[in-house]
């Protein structure tokens, strides 16, 4: 019974990335620079960062989704950075490279700035089944042969941030450029469907600049699908140690904790459905990131 969930689960995911809905990591607080490429210059330093997450924990083939993206400045106004994210669903696998540009205008002495930025991206697609896990239907749609194919994109934001808040807004594929190949009887024209976010958040000091709560909310919409906000509130401690709840619409409850260090910081979450058919058999999703900062 386990096996056959995790097996229709993976092959409607195989078949739902049509339309591809991005990876969703849930501390996109502490990485915006994933969702949006304005974001690529929020911090004044350089910063390497490493974020995996791993859904429904205890079944085989469960989907993984990784990424390692890098950023500094090149003045003060502009910043270059990229990302590689690998994504394994079985039975698709999906790999791709993105360079972004920013540039920043400070609007005042407070350090507050409003920044733009565009994103090229190379993606590659696999879709592999084994024969043993196919039906025995005669369906075109369903094949054992091993699909690839190489697309190129684009995506643009803005950014209005500061040490006390941030906003922004962006979409990815903005070409929506095609596979080429499609089912006559599908309704969907078988390409990258644009997707748009939207994401904001305020720091507050609540007790003797030491304590921080600082609620955020983040925003996405896929052509063709329904859409999702995580709401997160965040309770920070001297800047460096911090624990945070939040709820996705999707019918999703996050945990996630962390700490920061001169060098480098860890954060932690777990996501937990109240809504997947999967929850009473898997062990939830768990995200880890790692951020190493270096002075420019």
């Amino acid at each position: 019974m386990k096996k056959n969930i995790i097996l229709f689960s993976c092959l409607f995911l195989a078949f739902a990335s049509t339309a591809q809905q991005e990876p969703a990591f849930s501390q996109y607080f502490l990485n915006p620079f994933v969702v949006n490429p304005a974001a690529t210059n929020s911090e004044n330093a350089k910063s390497l960062s490493i974020q995996t997450r791993q859904q429904w924990l205890g079944f085989e083939n469960a989907p993984l989704v990784s990424n390692i993206s890098y950023y500094q400045f090149l003045n003060n106004r502009s910043s270059l950075g990229g990302i590689l994210i690998y994504d394994k669903a079985y039975p698709s696998t999906i790999a791709e490279l993105q360079l972004n540009y920013s540039y920043r205008v400070p609007l005042d002495y407070d350090f507050s700035f409003l920044s733009f930025g565009i994103g090229a991206k190379a993606t590659y697609y696999n879709l592999d089944f084994n024969i043993q896990d196919l039906p025995t239907a005669n369906d075109n749609a369903l094949k054992a042969n091993s699909y690839d194919k190489i697309l190129a994109d684009a995506s643009f934001g803005i950014y209005l941030y500061s040490d006390d808040y941030f906003a922004g807004f962006s979409s990815s594929n903005l070409l929506e450029s095609s596979f080429k190949t499609s089912i006559p009887s599908s309704p969907y024209s078988n390409s990258e469907f644009r997707t748009y976010s939207a994401v904001g958040g305020y720091k507050l000091n609540v007790f003797n600049n030491d304590w921080y709560f600082e609620p955020s909310f983040l925003y996405r919409k896929t052509k063709y699908q329904s859409s999702t906000t995580d709401f997160t509130t965040r309770i920070i401690y001297l800047d460096n140690q911090w624990l945070a709840l939040a709820y996705r619409t999707n019918g999703t409850a996050i945990m996630s904790l962390g700490f920061t260090t001169n060098k480098f910081r860890i954060s932690y979450s777990y996501d937990h459905s109240f809504s997947s058919v999967l929850t009473q058999y898997s062990l939830g999703t768990h995200e880890l990131m790692l951020v190493f900062g270096l002075k420019n």
